[in-house]
C-alpha cells in the first residue's frame, strides 16, 4: 500500500517532467507554430466580420474546422520536425509545411479583407499571390481552397 501511495504522490512531478521534456524538444519549432495559430485566429477573425458583412451567419461547424485545422497543423509542424531531427536530413519538411499553411492562411486572409473593405488593393494582392504561387508549384490556390470551403 506504500508503495502505491508514493506512485500516486509523485505521478504528477513524472508528467511535469514529460510535458516540460517535451517543450524542450518542440522549442525550436515553437516560433513557427506560434506563427500558424496566429495566422488562423485572424484568418477566423476576417472570416466572421466578412461573413457578418454578407449577413451569413456564424455556424459552429465552421468554428470546430478551424480548432480542428489548428491542432492538425500543429501535429503535422511538430511530426515533421521530429522527423527531420531524427532522420538527420537536411530537408527541413516542417518549415515548407508551416510556410504552405501560413500561406493559404495569408490568402484566405486577403480574399476575405477583399469583401470587407472592397478594396482594391486586396484583391490585386490576392491575384497576385494566386499568380505567384501558380508560376513557381503548379497549383490553383482559387480552385483547391474554394472546393474545401464547401
Amino acid at each position: 500500500m506504500n508503495e502505491m501511495k508514493w506512485i500516486l504522490s509523485h505521478i504528477y512531478n513524472f508528467l511535469s517532467g514529460i510535458f516540460v521534456a517535451s517543450i524542450g524538444y518542440f522549442l525550436p519549432v515553437l516560433g513557427m507554430i506560434h506563427l500558424v495559430i496566429i495566422a488562423i485566429t485572424i484568418d477566423l477573425i476576417f472570416g466572421i466580420v466578412a461573413a457578418r458583412k454578407r449577413r451569413e451567419g456564424i455556424k459552429s461547424k465552421k468554428l470546430w474546422r478551424t480548432m480542428y485545422k489548428m491542432i492538425i497543423s500543429v501535429i503535422i509542424i511538430s511530426l515533421a520536425y521530429s522527423m527531420d531531427k531524427e532522420i538527420g536530413m537536411q530537408l527541413q519538411i516542417h518549415r515548407f509545411i508551416a510556410w504552405m499553411i501560413t500561406g493559404f492562411e495569408i490568402w484566405s486572409i486577403l480574399e476575405s479583407a477583399g469583401e470587407i473593405t472592397n478594396h482594391k488593393l486586396f484583391r490585386l494582392l490576392q491575384h497576385f499571390m494566386e499568380d505567384k504561387v501558380k508560376n513557381v508549384t503548379g497549383i490553383d490556390i482559387k480552385n483547391d481552397c474554394n472546393e474545401n470551403n464547401k
